[in-house]
């Protein structure tokens, strides 16, 4: 399969897209015109992620992490101190980056994380906002099941849990086709009324603009009258962190305890240890300390991420959230298993999907 065609296929599960402004993904290096028969999964790019793949004739290696999280001015390598970048940009290797757009979705990072630890009826912690447009396209009736139906099939109308959601209102429109025009309606140079339908759709930003070219696709007139909107609506969809709770209350080191044992964690830091128990639990994989307001708003009981400061401990020793600190790395220990789910499924029988056996640490204890 072409390697464009196997991005724009992970783009249209994974919003790659709707978080590249403000996160490093996507396609990093590589040629789009590359046939793509096999890829692996790796939490982040490094020589033994790299080895792998030239060993296993690989040319795509798909990556949590970035392997560019901060601005280069130069990309050099050296025998006794090679960059898996360049060693990959020589060896023709394509490097593609998941990272937060494995964490805003429903079936992602976060929601796997929790429902490991035994959380029921889950949310997102912090829903993402100016994610959203309205289609509104104007439709002759004869046509507006055929419109309605490939809007919704390109990826529109999807709010939450329901699926096809659209309005309709009738109208009457008018026009008059110029001399070179070919109208589905009408003959050109007379002006024509017909009765048409308003058919609006909500839609996420990432899948506007195929939806807008499967609409026009399946609309019947030469010219499409069509307005996008942009909505300020929280999206149903797509979220940072995740928020549930547990079957019953147990107390509060005993959660702890839990945790550990499914992070493969040592020990965790805590910001103070009350005595009460656990029942509704707030996370965000990673780094997502900025998210602990979104849990103490939601009324969590506790609140685990990693990568906190001294000063974010202090403060949360004033509220009733708990702050957790499990790790950046352990928290997100299963990032590569969930993303090898998800394009196992997307490529089944396409492209061979397989994943890295080098693991992601990326720290030694000592």
């Amino acid at each position: 399969m072409n390697l464009r065609e196997v991005i724009k296929r992970i783009n249209g599960r994974l919003p790659v897209e709707l978080v590249a402004d403000h996160d490093n993904v996507g396609l990093i290096v590589g040629n789009h015109d590359d046939e793509c028969e096999k890829m692996i999964i790796a939490y982040e790019l490094n020589g033994k992620v790299l080895a792998e793949a030239l060993k296993s004739e690989c040319n795509l290696v798909v990556t949590y992490h970035t392997p560019l999280f901060r601005p280069a001015k130069s990309i050099t390598s050296s025998h006794s101190n090679p960059e898996p970048l360049f060693e990959a940009i020589r060896s023709g290797i394509n490097v593609f980056t998941i990272h937060t757009a494995l964490d805003v979705i429903e079936d992602g990072l976060n929601f796997d994380l929790a429902s490991r630890l035994g959380l029921k009826n889950l949310q997102f912690l912090s829903p993402l906002k100016d994610t959203l447009y309205k289609i509104a396209v104007f439709v002759p009736n004869t046509h507006v099941e055929k419109v309605r139906k490939a809007m919704a099939d390109a990826g529109g109308g999807r709010i939450g849990d329901y699926s096809e959601c659209s309005f309709s209102s009738e109208g009457r429109g008018s026009f008059m086709p110029g001399e070179e025009a070919s109208p589905f309606i009408g003959r050109a140079g007379k002006l024509e009324n017909v009765d048409e339908i308003r058919l609006e759709m909500v839609v996420e930003k990432s899948l506007a603009g195929h939806v807008v070219q499967e609409m026009m696709n399946a609309h019947p007139y030469e010219e499409v009258a069509y307005d996008i909107y942009p909505l300020l609506n929280e999206s149903a969809n797509y979220g940072f962190g995740a928020v549930g709770y547990l079957d019953e209350p147990v107390q509060l080191r005993t959660f702890v305890g839990k945790l550990k044992e499914v992070v493969r964690l040592d020990f965790a830091r805590a910001s103070h240890l009350p005595d009460r128990e656990v029942k509704k639990v707030a996370l965000c994989a990673g780094s997502g300390v900025p998210f602990y307001r979104d849990a103490v708003r939601n009324e969590a009981d506790v609140f685990i991420t990693g990568d906190v400061k001294h000063h974010d401990f202090r403060e949360a020793q004033s509220r009733q959230t708990v702050l957790i600190d499990a790790t950046h790395q352990c928290t997100e220990s299963f990032a590569t298993e969930v993303i090898y789910k998800i394009l196992n499924d997307l490529f089944k029988n396409k492209v061979n999907v397989g994943l890295s056996k080098e693991g992601h640490e990326n720290t030694i204890t000592i």
